[in-house]
């Protein structure tokens, strides 16, 4: 019954990965990402992620997604409309 728990446990976890990217990627969107170029901005989004200076003991919120939109929208200005 764990190994039913664990994998129900992983698909759930799976499903939230996928939909937060598809969140993610409908914010991009009306950002002004061009929609041929989402996956590319998803991509560069994560680049971001890494490169950009968050507190690790804060949690990555509203005002730290909205910052790295508006860093995403200067570096690489030819994703969007």
């Amino acid at each position: 019954m764990k190994n039913t728990q664990h994998k129900d446990s992983q698909i759930s976890i799976q499903e939230l990965a996928t939909q937060l990217i598809d969140t993610l990627s409908v914010a991009l969107y009306y950002a002004g990402v061009k929609k041929d170029k989402l996956e590319d901005a998803l991509e560069c989004y994560e680049g971001l992620l890494d490169s950009l200076e968050y507190d690790d003991e804060s949690p990555y919120g509203v005002e730290e997604m909205i910052k790295t939109i508006e860093s995403l929208r200067q570096t690489h200005a030819e994703l969007f409309v």
